[in-house]
């Protein structure tokens, strides 16, 4: 099966995408779990690998990059449009 996203720490919420995905395509990740992009997801941009609720930190490579705006599903794209980063700064 094609490798299809990164993750770099156990908690992350968030895989990165290594190739551009369309919306209702298989996702493999690399902890043997396989997702259903619920969006077109652009390459390197992030795909949410769990379930995440309004204002909790979005968590990449270990690190929290943000906080949720909305709640977000598994396997939607996460990216400005529900998420800020602002609040990290």
């Amino acid at each position: 099966m094609e490798k299809l996203a990164l993750m770099m720490s156990d908690i992350d919420s968030v895989a990165i995408v290594l190739r551009a995905v369309k919306q209702g395509e298989c996702v493999p990740l690399p902890d043997g779990r396989v997702i259903t992009a619920k969006d077109d997801i652009p390459r390197s941009h992030k795909i949410a690998i769990f379930d995440i609720a309004v204002n909790e930190p979005v968590l990449r490579y270990g690190e929290a990059i943000g906080y949720a705006t909305k709640p977000i599903t598994i396997g939607e794209w996460v990216h400005v449009h529900n998420l800020d980063a602002e609040k990290i700064m």
